[in-house]
C-alpha cells in the first residue's frame, strides 16, 4: 500500500510539473522578451518520424522544443486527423483525397517516412494528439485549422486541452467574430501577417499594418506570425513595428525563402548568425523551424533559450 501511494504522488508529481511546463510556454508566447526565443518544430521531428505523426511529436517534445506544428484535416465521416496534403498519396499508403475517406478506413494505411518508406505507424486523430499532449510540456500549432475551425475547438474543448492548442489564420477579426463569434474569446489565437502580393492560402489583407490594427480593438492575438519574402517587405518594415509597440510574440518561419527573405534553416545550417541570427535581430520571438535539434543548439549556445 505505502508503494502504491508513493507511486501515486511520484506521477502526480510529474504530472504537475509537465503542466507548469505547458503553461510557462503559454506565458513565454504571451509575454515576448529579447532573452528568450521559442522553438516550434514544422511538422514535429520529421527527419526522423512520419510528419504529423505522434511519433514526431513525441521527439520534438523530447528533443525541448516548445511548439509542434500539426495539420488538421477532415475526413469523409467528418473525423479531425492530422495530414498535411489534401490527398494521401505522398504521406501514406493510400491514394486520393483525404475528404474521400472515412476514420476506419484511413486506420488502415500506413505512414510514410520522408524518403517514402511505409512505417508501421497510423494516421493520428486530433483528438489522439491531444490527448497524448495533454499535461506534457509542449504546445500545438493547429495548421490548416481554420478549415474546420468549430470542430476543431469542440475537440480541445472535449479533451481538455485549449490552453495547448494555438489557432491561427488569415481573416480578420471582423470576419472571424462573423463566423465563430464567442468562440474566438476561448481559444488561443495567431493571425497570420502575409505580404500584398504573395500568400499562398490567396488571400491577403490590402495592408499588411491595416489588418494587423485591426485586430487591436477589443482583441488580443497571442502572436502574429510574419510573412515576408525580401528584406524590405511591408510586412516587415511596416506591420512589425506595431506588432513590437504592442508588445505581441513576433512568430517566423525559416522554412522557405519566401517565408523569411531568404535567411532559411538551410543556409542556416551553414551560417546560423546571418540567418537564425538575422531573423532574431529583427523581430523574432518565435522561429519555426525544419530543423529543430540544430536550432536548439543554436539557441543554446547564445543563451536564448533552456
Amino acid at each position: 500500500m505505502k508503494k502504491l501511494i508513493l507511486c501515486f504522488f511520484i506521477l502526480t508529481g510529474i504530472n504537475g510539473y509537465a503542466q507548469q511546463a505547458s503553461g510557462r510556454i503559454l506565458e513565454r508566447l504571451k509575454h515576448p522578451s529579447t532573452d528568450y526565443v521559442l522553438t516550434a518544430a514544422h511538422r514535429g521531428d520529421w527527419r526522423n518520424a512520419p510528419e504529423n505523426s505522434i511519433n514526431a511529436i513525441d521527439r520534438s517534445i523530447k528533443m525541448g522544443i516548445d511548439i509542434v506544428e500539426i495539420d488538421v484535416r477532415k475526413t469523409k465521416d467528418g473525423q479531425m486527423v492530422l495530414i498535411h496534403d489534401k490527398t494521401l498519396d505522398r504521406t501514406t499508403t493510400g491514394k486520393g483525397k483525404v475528404a474521400d475517406w472515412t476514420l476506419d478506413s484511413l486506420k488502415t494505411l500506413s505512414l510514410r517516412q520522408g524518403h517514402g518508406g511505409a512505417v508501421s505507424e497510423k494516421i493520428a486523430t486530433l483528438e489522439e494528439a491531444m490527448l497524448f499532449v495533454k499535461g506534457k510540456p509542449v504546445l500545438l500549432n493547429l495548421d490548416k485549422a481554420w478549415e474546420c475551425l468549430p470542430e476543431t475547438y469542440a475537440v480541445l474543448k472535449r479533451t481538455g486541452t485549449l490552453q495547448q492548442g494555438i489557432f491561427k489564420g488569415n481573416e480578420t477579426l471582423e470576419e472571424l467574430r462573423k463566423k465563430h463569434g464567442a468562440i474566438m474569446d476561448s481559444i488561443i489565437y495567431m493571425p497570420m501577417v502575409w505580404p500584398m502580393d504573395y500568400n499562398i492560402y490567396g488571400k491577403t489583407a490590402a495592408h499588411p499594418d491595416e489588418y494587423v490594427k485591426g485586430f487591436m480593438k477589443g482583441f488580443t492575438p497571442v502572436a502574429f506570425e510574419v510573412i515576408y519574402d525580401k528584406e524590405n517587405s511591408p510586412v516587415l518594415l511596416q506591420a512589425l513595428p506595431v506588432i513590437q509597440k504592442s508588445g505581441i510574440t513576433v512568430w517566423i518561419n525559416t522554412l522557405w525563402d519566401e517565408l523569411c527573405a531568404g535567411h532559411t534553416d538551410e543556409l542556416a545550417i551553414k551560417d546560423p548568425e546571418a540567418n537564425w541570427g538575422w531573423v532574431i535581430k529583427h523581430g523574432a520571438n518565435v522561429i519555426q523551424t525544419d530543423r529543430p535539434l540544430e536550432l536548439l543548439d543554436y539557441l543554446r549556445k547564445k543563451q536564448l533559450h533552456d
